[in-house]
């Protein structure tokens, strides 16, 4: 039935007002926090931030039910980028996805990448699974990386080091093992005394193993202790006797017996030279044992290694016979005698010795030197500077620059000063060694010269000068020295100078450079730290709160929660609400350590609305829990 025209007219008249009132607007949808968080790493998994896209894919495990999600999981394996497929890894790992293994071994694999890149992606990977993976990558034979992993693992010295080096030596695969002697090899006595104990222990019976430990103790400072040698179980008697020779050096008197028992049944150059190591240790109870030695018809060294011995033990037993061999027209003995007599008689054969500085043999002029080293005498500095700027043999020129350092005096301390330039770096070593520990202001500047030596060890010795002797100028000298430091040195003082080297440590955490070796510097400061418990805290906050380099910013954070826990809570708050966005992020990631801490889980729901993609991603992520 048609309308009539009012009708029409009346029907629109209601319709209009009806269509000119707007629509409603949706309701907003608040998401749950968790549920927020899957959104931003499921939208951040394309992001073009790496990082970001990285901590997205870690996030996947916290979706496990989502079939698409594990889909792209799987496609983050080809990213072309690192740090993303290292939070493939990471997920894959926590999904127990076994493919985790073959992303971080692909890596490994890489020459492009460095292993200080790649290694940390096992850090939060259980030992049960990254040592078995590390044996696999170290035993590929197609990887032509090995030697370089295991200089970064050896530097990295993280917690598993001796599980890993020991897993590889006791490995059947010939590749692994021999990589693994090779990184024993790297180990560092003060840094490293752990490991190096574990491995010992673990293989003290390895012959190739030995050769490795034996080289680390040689090269290391008599001062330090190498009481991982105590484990070596050699059957082959060099490797055992170099062994014992070596812990006699560094002063451990608990192997006399054993190496005087070796040096009796040794012959020619080697019972000499483990007789020479047997000196530092020997004691009153071995003079009879000493004495057998010497019986028959023994060599002129082998007479004069002996009688040293007991000259030093204060046996006067033998003075008759060193008389007689002082006085004999055998040159070749003439020197024990000399030594003998000199050094039982001490200051009343002062003048005989300085005359024997001018003997016509070098070994004569060796035993008066050493002589004078023992009697310490002032008067004897002008003889001995005198014998020095004439000798030509190299081992007595050596003997006579002990015999003067050896002299607690301003006159041989200035002499000294003569010699910083001598071109055998024992004999420089031997002279700033002296210097650096007399106190003396006025051999600053033979430490001074000391600073420009092309041994790095000397160097050190000549900043070891500097503080004791100059606080103030040892500052300026420490700054710069952290560019070419050897590894070890800091500790070696930490040990030595203890409280004195709070500063100096404080200076390293600040100044070290960002590069390998300013990163292990850094690290090698905070071992320090851990020998000076009053000051550890104290030094690490106040780095924290004056550093702008983000890196040590994140470092010391990291160090503070290890050693003070949730009671650092109020640095890590403020750090991710206001920092650099590296260390921003850093501190975010530490907020789920606090647990139980309500604020902490507010200020991770609050940064889910952040406006830097990172900081969302991070909080998200630290949120569910990875």
């Amino acid at each position: 039935m048609r309308l009539s025209r009012f009708a029409l007219r009346l029907s629109i008249a209601l319709t209009l007002p009806a269509l000119a009132v707007p629509a409603l607007a949706a309701p907003k949808v608040v998401l749950k926090p968790k549920d927020q968080a899957l959104s931003i790493l499921h939208n951040a998994l394309k992001s073009a931030d790496f990082a970001a896209r990285g901590m997205a894919y870690r996030g996947a495990a916290f979706d496990k039910a989502n079939k698409d999600l594990q889909k792209q999981l799987e496609d983050g394996m080809l990213d072309p980028q690192w740090v993303v497929r290292r939070g493939v890894a990471e997920a894959m790992y926590a999904s127990k996805n076994s493919k985790w293994a073959q992303i971080i071994k692909e890596a490994l694999g890489l020459a492009v990448i460095s292993p200080y890149d790649t290694l940390p992606a096992l850090d939060e990977i259980a030992d049960k699974d990254a040592i078995p993976l590390l044996l696999a990558v170290l035993s590929d034979k197609e990887n032509p990386l090995q030697d370089k992993i295991m200089t970064a693992l050896v530097n990295r010295n993280r917690p598993n080091l001796a599980a890993v080096l020991v897993a590889a030596l006791n490995s059947k695969d010939s590749l692994a093992q021999a990589t693994a002697v090779k990184g024993v090899a790297q180990l560092d006595p003060v840094l490293q005394p752990k490991v190096l104990d574990a491995v010992a222990k673990a293989q003290g019976g390895n012959d190739d193993v030995v050769k490795s430990l034996l080289a680390v103790a040689e090269k290391t400072d008599d001062r330090v202790p190498v009481a991982f040698l105590s484990a070596v179980k050699s059957k082959d008697p060099l490797l055992a006797a170099r062994a014992l020779a070596i812990r006699a050096l560094h002063d451990d008197r608990t192997v006399a017996k054993a190496l005087l028992a070796v040096c009796q049944k040794a012959t020619g150059k080697d019972q000499v030279e483990l007789l020479n190591a047997f000196r530092r240790v020997a004691g009153k109870d071995d003079v009879s044992g000493l004495k057998s030695i010497i019986n028959g018809a023994p060599s002129p060294d082998l007479l004069f290694a002996v009688y040293e011995i007991l000259a030093r033990l204060g046996d006067r037993s033998m003075s008759q016979e060193a008389a007689k061999l002082a006085e004999s027209t055998d040159t070749d003995v003439r020197a024990t005698g000399v030594f003998y007599l000199g050094w039982v008689s001490g200051p009343g054969r002062l003048k005989e010795m300085h005359q024997y500085l001018d003997d016509g043999i070098p070994a004569v002029r060796l035993a008066a030197a050493r002589v004078l080293g023992y009697i310490q005498s002032p008067v004897s500095v002008a003889p001995i500077k005198e014998a020095i700027e004439r000798e030509q043999s190299e081992s007595v020129r050596l003997e006579l620059i002990k015999a003067l350092a050896s002299i607690k005096s301003k006159t041989a301390y200035e002499a000294l000063m003569f010699f910083t330039r001598e071109k055998d770096p024992l004999v420089r070593r031997t002279v700033v060694r002296a210097l650096a520990e007399s106190g003396e202001s006025a051999v600053r500047p033979g430490l001074q010269n000391a600073l420009n030596d092309n041994d790095p060890r000397i160097r050190a010795e000549a900043v070891r000068g500097f503080i004791l002797s100059d606080i103030a100028q040892a500052v300026k000298i420490w700054e710069r020295a952290l560019k070419w430091l050897p590894r070890g040195v800091m500790l070696e003082l930490t040990h030595e100078l203890t409280k004195t080297m709070e500063g100096f440590l404080e200076i390293a955490l600040f100044k070290s450079g960002a590069d390998e070796n300013g990163q292990a510097l850094r690290e090698e400061a905070l071992i320090g730290l851990h020998l000076l418990p009053e000051s550890e805290g104290k030094v690490l906050h106040k780095v924290l709160q004056n550093s702008d380099d983000e890196d040590l910013r994140i470092r010391m954070l990291t160090a503070l929660f290890a050693l003070e826990g949730k009671k650092v809570a109020p640095e890590i708050k403020s750090l991710a609400l206001s920092s650099g966005p590296r260390s921003r992020v850093a501190a975010i990631r530490m907020l789920g350590k606090l647990k139980g801490d309500k604020e902490a889980t507010e200020l991770l729901v609050k940064f889910l609305d952040d406006t830097d993609e990172r900081v969302r991603v991070s909080a998200a992520l630290t949120l569910l829990g990875g």
